[in-house]
């Protein structure tokens, strides 16, 4: 399976956990999970916190999905 998102492109994740409503910035594209999932770094565009998450936990965020105030 290959990676579906880009360097830099912004996404956010489609799981609500309060504490990763923020924006991200892809900054690497990261092996395959065990399963055979694309994984990703990712930094949060507001705080600079960064972390991995799978494939399937995300998706593509412009300004209009941002959560309010976090883009």
């Amino acid at each position: 399976m290959s990676h579906k998102l880009a360097v830099g492109q912004t996404v956010i994740p489609n799981v609500y956990i309060r504490e990763f409503v923020a924006v991200y910035e892809v900054t690497r594209l990261m092996p395959q999970d065990v399963t055979g999932e694309p994984q990703y770094r990712l930094k949060n565009t507001s705080t600079g916190g960064e972390m991995v998450f799978r494939e399937h936990e995300l998706r593509p965020c412009d300004r209009r999905d941002a959560p309010v105030g976090r883009f």
